[in-house]
């Protein structure tokens, strides 16, 4: 069942998509709606938020909220139908030179998925990490428990609990990010040479993981909703793989979520034909409105997905703390991750437990998720301003990329260095891929705020993008 406040914002869009809330319209004051519909004011902040963030309302600084004019509208990408095939990934060089770029001082960030520092809550993790300084400052004179603290993983399995996730401490690891995770997954589950089903366009960083263990991708086509699973039920039931690499929640690049008839169905089909599935959930909390989606992990009656997830895109990238729950492999896992790791930074651990535990962390995500829906829109409309006609934007329920496609003889690649020479970063689509899919394709970042800097950083690249199908014209 939907929360109160969801359930009075469901109600107002109702209203707003009949009509008797017109665009333009002024909103109820917050106190005035819950006073109305008998809730507290939190209940109807919170609405006001929920609905901000799935753009049907706006605020107007010291005047209230208003309905909002429709937003602008645009094709959705084209996705080519294709054959799965196994093939070798080969993009570390390119990767490399994005990375460094991206380092550069005063580039403008469109292109690693990656939150502003002022939307972290940097000075109460501080506070976390003094206080729990305080309470075990032995914590830094050990390497800490093998798999993790457990007041860590209690506080993680309290927080997934509210979501609806019921997972035991026990079987959690916690790890360096979930990248790490994702690789001891790999190494538990398959060798060098066997092909992994990703869907594509998959993360690079997921794909330039498998290069480096020597895996191959085996592509399944992808749409705006999600993957085909028809395709890849074919893959599995024919042995072309046994092990699937998938992110089910806030995919990157595209932003979809599956369904929960989906998740249901992929868990299924992984008990069916007894394969594994490595959920990549790194963006499961970065949803743009209503309750965090469940993972594919929570269908999982025997074991088979090996779920992972981390602080690093919701809370402190530089912390490096993620955790995976490796169901059937955890003892593989386990093992894998005493030899690889030895151990996971424990102060560290401890300060986000203490982050947890006092409720600091769903505050945040509380604040954090209707911002991120309104950075994502606001980069979004301007990609329509200044892009050239023809341009296809992605809609993202959860997350920060935004996925963008060139119109006919559109080039990705060379808008990238184009780009680069101007200081400006983003991700050219072909990374997105091991078969070279997406030349006409790009990512970009949604993770910092609004301003008039990243608008005509955008515009600089539609008029790039407009010089380039001229000129290939």
């Amino acid at each position: 069942m939907n929360a109160k406040y969801q359930q009075l914002a469901l109600s107002l869009r109702h209203d707003i998509h009949q009509g008797r809330l017109p665009p333009g319209q002024r909103l109820p004051s917050i106190r005035q709606l819950a006073r109305q519909h008998g809730v507290s004011l939190t209940t109807a902040i919170r609405s006001y938020e929920w609905l901000e963030a799935q753009g049907e309302i706006q605020a107007a600084p010291k005047s209230g909220f208003y309905v909002r004019a429709r937003r602008q509208a645009s094709a959705a990408p084209r996705f080519k139908d294709f054959d799965p095939l196994a093939h070798p990934v080969d993009h570390a060089g390119l990767i490399a030179e994005i990375r460094q770029g991206a380092q550069h001082p005063g580039h403008t960030p469109l292109g690693t998925v990656m939150l502003a520092p002022s939307l972290l809550p940097l000075a109460s993790l501080q506070q976390s990490l003094q206080r729990s300084a305080r309470r075990a400052p032995q914590a830094a004179a050990s390497y800490g428990a093998p798999g993790g603290e457990a007041i860590l993983r209690q506080a993680l399995c309290q927080h997934f609990a509210a979501d609806g996730l019921a997972l035991h401490p026990e079987d959690l690891l916690i790890t360096q990010g979930c990248m790490p995770a994702l690789h001891l997954a790999l190494l538990a589950v398959s060798q060098p040479g066997d092909s992994i089903a990703v869907p594509s366009p998959c993360y690079s960083g997921q794909l330039q993981l498998l290069a480096s263990l020597g895996r191959q991708a085996l592509e399944i086509p992808c749409s705006q909703h999600g993957m085909d699973l028809d395709r890849l039920e074919a893959c599995l039931a024919g042995g072309q793989t046994r092990v699937a690499l998938l992110s089910a929640s806030h995919h990157n690049p595209l932003g979809f979520s599956l369904s929960s008839e989906d998740k249901q169905r992929i868990a299924a089909l992984a008990q069916r034909y007894q394969v594994t599935v490595i959920e990549d959930d790194v963006f499961g909390e970065c949803s743009h409105g209503g309750p965090r989606p469940l993972p594919i992990k929570a269908w999982d009656s025997t074991g088979q997905v090996i779920w992972c997830g981390s602080f690093s895109k919701t809370l402190a990238p530089g912390y490096r703390i993620g955790w995976c729950a490796p169901g059937r492999h955890h003892d593989a896992l386990r093992s894998l991750h005493l030899a690889g790791m030895l151990a996971v930074n424990a102060p560290l651990q401890l300060a986000l437990a203490d982050f947890l535990h006092r409720g600091e962390y769903r505050r945040h995500l509380r604040r954090l998720q209707p911002q991120l829906a309104r950075q994502v829109d606001q980069l979004r409309q301007s990609v329509l301003r200044h892009f050239p006609p023809g341009t296809a934007v992605s809609q993202p329920d959860g997350g920060y990329a935004l996925w963008v496609q060139l119109p006919d003889a559109g080039d990705g690649m060379a808008l990238y260095r184009a780009a680069r020479q101007r200081a400006i970063s983003l991700v050219p689509g072909m990374v997105f891929s091991a078969r070279g899919l997406y030349g006409d394709c790009l990512r970009l970042n949604a993770g910092n705020p609004w301003s008039d800097g990243l608008d005509q950083a955008v515009s600089r690249l539609g008029a790039l993008a407009t010089q380039g199908l001229a000129a290939r014209g």
